[in-house]
């Protein structure tokens, strides 16, 4: 708190107590002390904060160097969230235009296949990515926790398009009754689909981290 600020409060107190001795009529004597809280309030968020100190040029080379690593990273990772969110977006056009009647159930197989081996090569993929070791620790350690949700996500989405996979395979079919099957594969989808992927905490941490100072 700036020294003023401080002096501010102190010569308020002492104003109260002459206040409260040389007007003890409770009315005056709590107009006078809210006039005064006031005053010592907008003194106080009205302070300007103080200055950030500023940094080297070795500091200020050093974040510009994390950010084009945490870019190049970033890139990457975002390429692979949107083959995972085309491979979703398949999966439920799928299941949405069997469930309409519009394809059969073995059309519906032949792709729930094909975006099953999609599925693994992204989950593959993502179990690959490590963060990049030129990173601080900080940074580092939100990078991987990033990965980490992103791995969880790509696991348990190709674990829903498996299931579902197998769900219609006509060989394994219980019924060939199109609304129970529709039933079956969605019952699937519904129990096995992973919640989403939340990395806003640890992507706004990162940004914030390297943010270079005016």
């Amino acid at each position: 708190m700036p020294v003023t600020t401080l002096a501010a409060l102190a010569g308020g107190l002492l104003l109260l107590f002459f206040l409260r001795r040389y007007f003890p009529n409770r009315r005056i004597f709590f107009v006078f002390a809210a006039v005064i809280l006031a005053a010592g309030a907008f003194s106080f968020f009205s302070a300007e904060p103080p200055p950030r100190p500023a940094i080297s040029p070795e500091e200020r080379a050093h974040i510009a160097a994390q950010q084009q690593i945490v870019a190049e990273w970033y890139a990457e990772h975002q390429r692979l969230i949107g083959d995972l969110d085309h491979n979703w977006q398949q999966y439920h056009r799928t299941l949405a235009e069997f469930d309409a009647d519009d394809i059969s159930i073995e059309t519906a197989y032949e792709r729930l296949t094909e975006l099953d081996a999609a599925a693994a090569e992204e989950e593959a993929r993502v179990r690959k990515m490590e963060p990049p070791e030129a990173l601080d620790r900080v940074n580092y350690d939100l990078v991987a926790a990033i990965l980490s949700k992103t791995r969880a996500y790509a696991a348990a989405q190709r674990q829903a398009i498996h299931l579902t996979a197998a769900a219609a395979d006509p060989q394994r079919l219980t019924s060939d009754i199109q609304e129970e099957q529709s039933r079956r594969l969605r019952q699937v989808m519904i129990t096995e689909s992973p919640a989403g992927l939340f990395t806003a905490a640890e992507l706004t941490a990162l940004r914030e981290n390297l943010i270079l100072p005016e």
